[in-house]
């Protein structure tokens, strides 16, 4: 069952809310030379996230990430939880050379 239905109604209801804490959040930029903010929208939702401000902003459960467009592609801001930021940045770079490859 997907994380995102609704309440299970015991204690597993407060299994996702620490994640949602930002004064545990890190922070990565990094830049992705050849990405468009088009394509980087499209990867980061694969991820699992939700746009918030198209072609700029997206958030999923302990994270968030901002599209920054630059001359040579997209710089991202990565913002997670300190126990995801790591993983999701590694996926993403996973992605983003498969898409560019």
């Amino acid at each position: 069952m997907p994380i995102s239905t609704s309440s299970f109604g015991d204690e597993r209801d407060d299994k996702y809310s620490e994640y949602e804490r930002s004064d545990q959040y890190d922070q990565e930029i990094m830049d992705f030379p050849g990405l468009t903010a088009e394509k980087a929208e499209a990867l980061l939702k694969k991820l699992g996230g939700g746009v918030v401000e198209k072609y700029k902003s997206i958030e999923g459960i302990g994270w968030k990430a901002t599209i920054i467009p630059t001359p040579a592609g997209s710089q991202v801001e990565f913002n997670a939880h300190d126990e995801l930021l790591e993983d999701l940045l590694r996926r993403f770079e996973e992605m983003v050379e498969k898409a560019l490859g």
